[in-house]
């Protein structure tokens, strides 16, 4: 039997599942038809350069578009995954701070849980 306390949790999550499945979806169809009218593009842009200067030119022409395109796209992969990397170091710093700090104030409590445990007594002794 369920708890029904997950009933909610499991609907958000079925939500957020059917959301990210629709998101995938559209990526991929805008993906799909964006290299198509690339690809319509880059015939249209040959035909008609090797129409006004021969196919050699054309084909040279478009060889290095393409070239610079993938240097472009390379170093922008380049300068992000450099970004992540300071980003997961920032992370990774500013946990590491976190655990030692709480590894300190354990250790700096540790004297005064004894007289936590008498005042929780005290209070509860009160109480009844």
């Amino acid at each position: 039997m369920a708890l029904p306390l997950l009933a909610p949790l499991r609907d958000l999550l079925a939500a957020q599942a059917g959301d990210a499945a629709k998101r995938v979806a559209m990526t991929a169809a805008t993906t799909t038809l964006a290299a198509l009218a690339a690809s319509f593009l880059v015939a249209a842009g040959l035909a008609a350069l090797t129409a006004a200067a021969g196919f050699p030119v054309a084909a040279l022409l478009f060889a290095v578009l393409f070239a610079a395109l993938a240097l472009a796209v390379h170093l922008l992969g380049l300068a992000r995954a450099s970004r992540r990397a300071e980003q997961l170091e920032a992370e990774r710093t500013r946990f590491t701070s976190d655990v030692l700090l709480a590894t300190a104030l354990g250790r700096s409590a540790r004297p005064l849980l004894p007289l936590a445990a008498f005042l929780a007594a005290f209070a509860l002794a009160r109480r009844l």
